[in-house]
């Protein structure tokens, strides 16, 4: 097949203790930082734990459960295939390495320990998420032409928000990462216009990533197995929301993505939208009706989603969603990393070439207008 620059439409930062070097000087007294634990057998050898505002991320025993491998003092972390320099990009270079390794020309950053609401007061988080974006803004300009990175902006506050994302785009951010919800609000929300209204100005792609955004479905789960549940459904809400919800009736220029919640759930979900749709538009009073059937939206080419590599039914989405709108990823260095995942887009034989080639590329490379 036709060789071309390969895009990593979502990997990820290992959250590092220098990111907080940014925060506000306000908040340094609440400085999150990182405690290492005596090794229960629960735990197995994810033995570190963030500890944020009274609480600990993540919490990997009983309701609310999560899990994720920052920091990177734990002996998980340091079992990895990869370099703590490379999770961490404290080690820009390393990752540079471990990018090649996996045949990835220019990839896309996201965070770990953002994949959950780390506090309840939103203005901590709004000074929390713009460390962030400045340590990552610094980290990937050491290799601005192969590390890319989407900004976090503090939904739950929208003028904040609309700030932030100016500054962001201002630092060479991307995209805007998203949970499925902001809280308890689906992104659907009227608060949330104003940001996606500045989003659209700047040229900002919505970048809806999976994690624990919704605190009732948290609160169900009481294992790290089952928090898989609390993880996932938040992106298939925001897909609902943000389809049927009128937010790209509102802002036509407006891409958005769905990351890391692959993508065989799309028929089903887009035929459960177009059922209610009809039943619902004659039945429906008050509240917002899309102004044309959900799976129309598909074909407008705003929509983008990444895929598992492997998935069975992976042509069949592709088929529904277009081929110039499925994109691929690696997750580097997650303990579910796809490191070969781009080898095994490129091995199947029900996919043809040239989607492969936009798939592995092109397609992130038009959405993230790289």
């Amino acid at each position: 097949m036709e060789t071309s620059r390969v895009v990593d439409a979502d990997s990820h930062i290992e959250e590092v203790p220098e990111i907080w070097d940014y925060l506000d000087p306000r908040y340094q007294s609440r400085r999150p930082f990182p405690i290492t634990v005596e090794k229960p057998v629960e735990f197995t050898n994810l033995n570190a734990l963030w500890y944020v505002d009274g609480n600990v991320y993540p919490k990997l025993i009983g309701q609310g459960s999560m899990v994720f491998a920052t920091p990177l003092t734990s002996d998980y972390a340091r079992a990895k295939m990869f370099s703590l320099g490379s999770q961490g990009l404290t080690d820009v270079e390393a990752r540079l390495r471990d990018m090649d390794a996996a045949g990835v020309d220019v990839q896309v950053i996201f965070p770990t320990l953002f994949l959950a609401t780390l506090t309840d007061d939103v203005a901590f988080e709004t000074a929390l998420m713009q460390a962030y974006n400045s340590y990552l803004a610094k980290a990937c300009g050491q290799r601005p032409d192969r590390l890319k990175w989407a900004a976090l902006l503090p939904l739950r506050a929208a003028e904040e928000a609309v700030r932030e994302v100016r500054r962001a785009k201002e630092l060479g951010a991307v995209g805007v990462a998203t949970l499925g919800t902001a809280g308890e609000m689906l992104l659907s929300h009227p608060s949330l216009h104003r940001v996606y209204e500045e989003m659209e100005r700047l040229d900002l792609p919505l970048c809806v990533h999976v994690g624990w955004s919704h605190p009732g479905l948290n609160k169900s789960c009481d294992n790290t197995y089952t928090s898989r549940i609390s993880f996932t459904l938040p992106v298939l809400a925001a897909f609902w929301a943000i389809v049927g919800g009128g937010v790209l009736d509102a802002f036509p220029r407006l891409r958005v993505a769905f990351l890391e919640a692959g993508s065989e759930w799309l028929p089903y979900w887009v035929g459960r939208m177009n059922h209610y749709y009809h039943s619902d538009t004659e039945n429906q009073r008050g509240g917002y009706m899309p102004k044309k059937r959900p799976s129309d939206y598909l074909s407008e080419g705003r929509i983008y989603f990444t895929c598992e590599a492997e998935e069975p039914l992976l042509p069949q989405v592709i088929e529904l969603l277009g081929e110039d709108h499925m994109m691929t990823s690696a997750d580097m260095p997650h303990g579910e990393a796809r490191e070969r995942s781009m080898d095994v887009i490129r091995q199947r034989k029900d996919i043809p070439d040239r989607v492969k080639t936009k798939m592995l590329g092109e397609n992130a490379a038009r959405f993230y207008k790289l």
